[in-house]
């Protein structure tokens, strides 16, 4: 477990941002938006690991340098020559007890091979890489379950990289492969008081998916407020999913009371709207019942109200369209971003009394509806569609 300590400042050294893609959404935007050795490898011309030597400046240009001695070749390009000893463009100190081996990711440049990015790695890495590019991107489950085996390392750079790819897996993937993962292992990582509070959310929801009846005791323990600390309470959406998963009728219920009490902090009734998201996002049949329920629970209260408004008006679940009509006049929720919520709801919905309401409110406030039709025009051209 003590590689889990480094985990983030593993990350920050090991991954450079990408291009946003399909991710699990409780695992956020700092692991779901970075690459992952797979990717550096499938971009990079050569792959290669060795050990730096030399490092040096250039007194006449303070330029650094670093000697390069490659010993094992994940993957080649002509533009190497076969050197065994490269040098890289840069100063990469090699001091006392720093560990000199390196992976390189090069790329090619008029024939040029480039050594500018690379990142510290162990020959177990290397071993984990060599795994990890042979992995089928069109078998989701038998990839996350090589992952999931390393999520523990004890090297580092190998638990967060292992972590990214969970991250960058949907959740629907999740829930796919969760009959191969170990909810031993998952318990071991949630109880570590080491484990990052920005990953106890995404081991929770992991053993939500293959957990058993052993383990809604144990989550719904550190949901509990006499329970819950600082980290656990970051974790707050993670811990309340896995516990859904595990007893659905219970989960819900609490789900649904933390939503309506506004005595409960913000960021868990927020982190509450975002674990029901995801269960619409994976079981909208399965779950339309409870996820309805839960933003029903929502609407009286203005602070978020409009995320449930939205997140039905989105979705095209028209069944709570008179309890959102209802909001509209009420004192509490008089503030323009809530006003022009519902408003934005009832321009997209198709029941009659969503057209009755209009009607009404052109009357008494003309400017709004005008305002609100216009960045419909803009931002929200095609109506979500009827359901």
């Amino acid at each position: 477990m003590t590689a889990l300590r480094f985990a983030a400042p593993a990350l920050a050294a090991l991954l450079a941002l990408a291009p946003p893609s399909p991710a699990c959404s409780l695992c956020g935007p700092w692991a779901g938006s970075r690459q992952t050795l797979r990717m550096h490898h499938v971009a990079a011309g050569a792959v290669l690991h060795g050990q730096l030597k030399n490092p040096r400046f250039d007194p006449r240009t303070d330029e650094g340098f670093t000697d390069f001695h490659v010993t094992t070749v994940l993957k080649d390009d002509p533009a190497r020559g076969g050197r065994t000893t490269l040098t890289v463009p840069r100063y990469l100190p090699v001091i006392g007890n720093t560990p000199p081996d390196y992976l390189f990711f090069g790329t090619v440049t008029n024939g040029a091979l480039d050594l500018s990015f690379g990142v510290p790695a162990s020959p177990a890495v290397v071993a984990y890489l060599k795994a990890a590019a042979a992995l089928d991107d069109k078998d989701p489950a038998k990839k996350l379950a090589f992952f999931f085996q390393h999520l523990d390392s004890a090297d580092p750079t190998i638990a967060a990289d292992a972590f990214v790819e969970f991250a960058r897996a949907s959740d629907a993937e999740i829930l796919k492969a969760a009959g191969r993962f170990d909810p031993a292992k998952l318990r071991r990582l949630i109880a570590d008081p080491n484990t990052p509070a920005e990953l106890l959310g995404v081991f929770a929801f992991l053993l939500g998916s293959c957990g058993g009846p052993t383990d809604v005791a144990f989550l719904a323990g550190m949901l509990n407020p006499a329970g819950r600390s600082e980290r656990t309470s970051a974790a707050f959406g993670g811990l309340l999913a896995g516990y859904i998963l595990l007893a659905p009728k219970d989960g819900w219920a609490f789900a649904a009371a933390v939503l309506g009490d506004e005595k409960r902090p913000y960021s868990e009734r927020l982190a509450a709207v975002g674990t029901v998201r995801l269960f619409q996002a994976t079981r909208p049949n399965e779950c339309r019942s409870e996820v309805l329920r839960c933003c029903a629970a929502l609407l009286p209260h203005a602070d978020l109200a409009d995320q449930a408004i939205e997140d039905l008006r989105r979705w095209g679940w028209w069944d709570l369209t008179p309890d959102v009509l209802a909001q509209f006049g009420k004192p509490s929720h008089a503030a323009p971003f809530v006003r022009r919520c519902i408003v934005r709801y009832a321009l997209s919905c198709p029941k009659d009394e969503a057209k009755r309401f209009l009607e009404a409110v052109r009357k008494t406030d003309p400017k709004l509806v005008r305002a609100v039709e216009a960045e419909r025009a803009l931002y929200d051209p095609v109506p979500p569609a009827k359901k």
